[in-house]
């Protein structure tokens, strides 16, 4: 299966991988990139992937913590500490449609409304 980036979530990830790599570093960020994209690809194969919850109040649409994702990921090549929530939705046609990634000190909801209403359906 496969998932489609909506709204502003590219240029979203884009942003949060530049700051990583300033923060932390080439190596960390390319790390940061393979959770995400091990996480994508698990959310295409399994969108009610274990961990993985609804937000409250906001109809189809569901989030996953980055740091679930981490397993999945040759220990060498692991992200330190994800403080990325995926929300993601499925969409019309059974794809699963990434809408961005919340920080875990973020309001999920108001994140999560945010990115919804910035992503047509």
């Amino acid at each position: 299966m496969t998932c489609r980036l909506v709204g502003r979530a590219e240029d979203q990830i884009d942003a949060l991988l530049l700051e990583s790599a300033r923060k932390w570093g080439i190596a960390a960020a390319g790390n940061y990139h393979r959770l995400m994209l091990t996480a994508f690809t698990a959310l295409a194969a399994s969108p009610m992937l274990l961990g993985s919850r609804r937000i409250d109040r906001i109809v189809g649409v569901r989030a996953y913590p980055l740091r679930l994702g981490r397993s999945l990921v040759e220990p060498d090549q692991r992200a330190g500490q994800p403080r990325h929530i995926v929300v993601y939705r499925l969409g019309p046609d059974g794809i699963v449609e990434i809408l961005g990634l919340a920080h875990d000190r973020m309001l999920l909801e108001r994140a999560a409304r945010r990115m919804q209403r910035g992503s047509p359906r």
